[in-house]
């Protein structure tokens, strides 16, 4: 199943979520500070229209135990509509305006 993207978003494996944030996916849920949630079996989507609220709940996800170094991270990709990912990661692909999980090998 895909996930749509809108603007500026945030995506991160429900996996990830599990081993490496402090509370789970119920946390990162209650964390979000809106109501643009989009998920799938495999992903969970938070969407903005800004940077700021960007650089904001990425210094949460990051104070939960996700990793973020030098603009760049495997526990998530930030996608841009106007720039597309701006770091890769070998765990999602596109389809016009959607994403959608990669098994790892």
């Amino acid at each position: 199943m895909a996930i749509e993207l809108e603007f500026i978003n945030l995506v991160v494996r429900k996996s990830t979520l599990v081993s490496k944030y402090q509370g789970g996916i119920e946390q990162f849920k209650k964390d979000l500070p809106n109501q643009s949630l989009r998920e799938d079996e495999e992903l969970v989507r938070f969407g903005c229209m800004n940077w700021h609220d960007l650089e904001h709940f990425t210094d949460i996800i990051v104070g939960k135990g996700l990793e973020y170094k030098d603009q760049e991270t495997k526990d998530f990709v930030v996608i841009s509509s106007l720039q597309g990912a701006l770091w890769e990661v070998d765990w999602i692909q596109f389809s016009k305006n959607t994403c959608f999980a990669v098994p790892l090998t």
